[in-house]
């Protein structure tokens, strides 16, 4: 297993249990369908890491980035570190790296 399908299972598990904590913190379903449909997307780009790269790092960033904005947002409105801006951080982080992927495949 490659460092990216590494960090991108375990990028999957923290937006599957932020949606799960979200959920029951909260009670709203709207947590529980985003973080789990994330979570389903990140797993099938640690999937498609190994057999076709580009189009799973494409996949990773559009996500990545996605949450970045919506979990940034957040985190500026509410100042609160868990989770918007752990998530956020880390996304900020996927992003840069699924990037990376891209680019480092067209050199």
């Amino acid at each position: 297993m490659s460092m990216s399908q590494k960090l991108t299972l375990g990028y999957a598990a923290l937006v599957g249990l932020g949606g799960l904590m979200g959920y029951l913190k909260s009670g709203s379903q709207k947590y529980l369908i985003s973080g789990g449909l994330s979570a389903g997307l990140m797993l099938f780009v640690y999937s498609q890491l190994p057999v076709n790269p580009v189009f799973a790092s494409c996949i990773g960033t559009g996500l990545s980035a996605a949450l970045l904005v919506v979990m940034g947002t957040r985190f500026k409105k509410s100042g609160k570190v868990l989770p918007a801006g752990v998530v956020s951080l880390v996304s900020f982080i996927m992003t840069g790296g699924y990037i990376h992927g891209i680019m480092r495949a067209f050199h």
